[in-house]
């Protein structure tokens, strides 16, 4: 009877050490894995943003040249109808 309990209470010791080093392992990898999907997710997001930055550069060249063709038709139309003044 001694032998068994002795057998009982060593494998049980066993089984709680081997629960807590498990436990702690296991929380250690889902860490790294948390860690590992963050920094994929900014990749994901910094190519996004790097993607939308060069769209807004272009969409700024384009307004900046339809800003100043603006300005050319206005100074033009400005020029035609001082022209048509003068002839009335």
């Amino acid at each position: 009877m001694g032998d068994t309990l002795i057998t009982i209470v060593i494998s049980s010791i066993t089984g709680i050490i081997t629960f807590f080093f498990g436990v702690q392992k296991t929380r250690k990898e889902v860490e790294g894995l948390s860690i590992t999907n963050i920094e994929r997710s900014i990749g994901v997001y910094q190519l996004l943003i790097d993607d939308l930055r060069n769209q807004v550069e272009e969409l700024l060249i384009k307004v900046n040249s339809l800003e100043d063709k603006v300005d050319e038709l206005k100074k033009e139309n400005r020029e035609l109808k001082k022209m048509l003044q003068d002839r009335a």
